[in-house]
């Protein structure tokens, strides 16, 4: 092969590496509820890799506190991510994960596939605002790859250790709006620290 060759396979390859390279699908990122340290999000595109940091007391009774990135999503979805928490922690009930609002206020009805610090994974909802969390704890421990789906007001929880998960774990009916903010959440469960976690292999669709 002479040099233009190799300089137009050069440039091919780049192009395609270009358009193949994953983007930041979440239109926006933040603090929802009363959260005393700040949060961020950094999107490592080559890598496409999502890193949260966060503080929040919890996310939980009628109130929550945490950190949000966030995409407006009606109709029905599926998002589903590899998942991991960034060093030892604080809290063994910290949380990170999948998540959906009718709002971004901190007591707005949602529900979420949570991942905690000690290995318990469950679906967390509200079914109206203000009111009191529930839960259905999934039968797995420490989940590395979780799936939140809609279908209508039906949403189902998915997670597996290994693999993306084809079964559900549990699932729960709420009224919520055509349109909602769908997204990845970190809650360091403890005001006074902020925790990460590492969100890969995302997928909005």
């Amino acid at each position: 092969m002479n040099r233009l060759c190799y300089v137009v396979a050069g440039v091919f390859f780049l192009v395609l590496a270009s358009c193949s390279s994953p983007g930041n699908v979440f239109e926006a990122s933040g603090d929802v509820g009363d959260c005393k340290l700040p949060g961020s999000m950094q999107y490592d595109k080559s890598a496409g890799v999502y890193t949260l940091t966060g503080a929040g007391a919890n996310m939980w009774g009628t109130a929550d506190a945490f950190f949000m990135a966030w995409k407006q999503v009606s109709g029905d979805f599926t998002l589903s991510a590899r998942i991991a928490f960034e060093g030892e922690g604080v809290e063994p009930h910290r949380k990170m994960g999948l998540i959906i609002r009718e709002s971004l206020e901190s007591d707005a009805v949602y529900a979420d596939v949570a991942v905690h610090g000690d290995g318990l994974a469950s679906l967390q909802y509200r079914p109206r605002k203000g009111a009191e969390t529930g839960e259905f704890v999934s039968p797995g421990k420490a989940p590395g790859y979780v799936a939140l789906q809609r279908t209508g007001n039906k949403i189902t929880v998915k997670t597996a250790a290994d693999a993306f998960p084809a079964d559900a774990d549990a699932e729960v009916t709420i009224d919520l709006p055509a349109t909602c903010y769908v997204g990845l959440f970190i809650c360091s469960h403890n005001p006074e620290v902020t925790e990460a976690g590492r969100f890969s292999l995302v997928e909005l669709h």
